[in-house]
């Protein structure tokens, strides 16, 4: 267990506007982590043991400070503290069980227990070697995990050193600044004053009232995640970015073309009314905030879009999205900066959410491309997955997709079990798989 008397680094509230939208969310049951997964494979074909992983783990501790915290103070001022010591028998857990999808669903439906003087993330690790890391949002994005799985991996390649259990936490450790303290956030006027007129405005005469989001939020804050995983192969990745580049566009515009087709397809006949979805897309700040790619932060944002119903692909519209997110990099940081405006009641503001109509139909989230570290040495990496939660307030759909060092895609749909209709999930990823060998030809 760890010391007693921890000692406060920073305060997540004063000076983290979206740490403590994330650190909110979860108190309030609304969330519970985000997760980057992946299969370690050993050039003779061993298996990945305790010494080996705590081994890494202890490097990992050591290199980034924020895996050596908890949360205080969730309800009123949160604030990072610095743990004395990290068990990592009580982090750390191996499973016989093969199963990635319920592996990840288990994880999705998991809060962590703030209570505790635990770090707040955590290691499952299945029989096939598949390291799954799951970590509170606060505390990390996803790319956030991504590096993780990168310094694993080096970890591994470097060969053990003394393993224990129990690691202690660097007497001194220093926390990067919140995405706020590095990057210009402050919303425009025009985009304050429209948030305002919003609150007066008749539902009729906003653009939320034509779009079709699946099932309203649930009146509790309890939640079940639903997972389904999909893979494509490298092959196939291979001829699919050629074609996209061919067409101006990206995999992630693309994607995003393919699922509002799809989704258009099955917005329910009965509801004329509907006239468009509504897309978040999320942005990697750490380009304009200076953030480093091995960093372990949460310097991410999102695009908000209203696409129509529409039930085909059209590579133009894919093309068209593709610069659009580009022209975003820089302009999505107001959507943090508006966090501010309920910053001294954000969990009053979620609250007020619930019950009511959900805002938006579905999410993509893109890790990108992992490339391969230490091919043709002692260790690489395969099989990856990223997934969230955000399950009761967020979009019904979440498309997280990440591509491994192999080529493949691998995306993981993630839903919560009031957001959006079983039925119509699988019918989605039927038709997505199907859309997608169409484009292929």
């Amino acid at each position: 267990m760890a010391a007693s008397n921890p000692k406060s680094l920073r305060a997540a509230a004063a000076s983290g506007l979206l740490e403590s939208w994330h650190i909110t969310r979860h108190l309030l049951g609304m969330d519970s982590c985000v997760i980057i997964s992946a299969r370690y494979v050993c050039t003779n074909g061993s298996s990945l043991n305790k010494e080996q992983l705590f081994s890494a783990l202890q490097k990992l501790i050591h290199m980034h400070p924020i895996l050596c915290v908890m949360v205080r103070n969730e309800d009123s001022k949160p604030s990072f503290v610095k743990l004395e010591t990290i068990d990592l028998s009580s982090v750390v857990h191996f499973s016989e069980s093969n199963d990635l999808e319920a592996a990840i669903q288990r994880q999705l439906s998991t809060r962590f227990d703030t209570s505790t003087q635990l770090p707040l993330w955590r290691v499952e690790v299945l029989n096939d070697n598949t390291v799954i890391l799951a970590y509170h949002h606060g505390i990390g994005d996803g790319l956030s995990g991504v590096a993780f799985h990168r310094f694993l991996l080096l970890a591994l390649e470097e060969g053990n050193t003394a393993s224990f259990a129990e690691v202690t936490v660097p007497k001194s450790i220093s926390l990067l600044p919140p995405i706020e303290a590095v990057t210009n956030l402050r919303p425009s006027i025009f985009k304050i004053i429209s948030a305002v007129l919003s609150l007066f405005l008749p539902a009729s005469w906003k653009r939320s009232y034509y779009v079709w989001s699946a099932n309203p939020v649930s009146k509790t804050a309890g939640f079940t995640a639903r997972v389904k995983l999909m893979t494509f192969s490298p092959e196939n990745m291979a001829v699919f970015a050629k074609i996209c580049r061919s067409h101006k566009a990206t995999i992630t515009s693309a994607v995003y073309v393919l699922a509002c087709a799809v989704l258009s397809r099955l917005v329910p006949a009965h509801s004329p009314a509907y006239r468009t979805l509504c897309a978040t897309v999320a942005i990697s700040l750490r380009g304009v905030a200076g953030g480093s790619e091995d960093a372990f932060c949460d310097y991410v944002a999102a695009h908000t879009s209203y696409p129509p119903i529409h039930p085909a692909f059209q590579w133009s519209v894919a093309a068209s999205y593709a610069t659009e997110l580009q022209r975003q990099k820089s302009s999505c940081r107001e959507e943090i900066g508006m966090i501010s405006l309920v910053a001294n009641n954000i969990g009053g503001f979620m609250k007020g959410m619930l019950g009511n109509k959900r805002n938006a139909t579905f999410e993509i989230s893109n890790a990108g491309r992992v490339a391969g570290i230490s091919a043709g040495r002692h260790w690489t990496i395969e099989r990856m997955a990223f997934a969230q939660s955000d399950l009761v307030l967020g979009p019904a759909l979440k498309i997280n997709a990440i591509g491994d060092p192999t080529g493949a895609l691998n995306i993981t749909l993630t839903w919560g079990d009031a957001a959006i209709d079983e039925e119509v999930v699988e019918s989605f990823a039927t038709q997505f798989e199907e859309g997608f060998r169409a484009l292929l030809v």
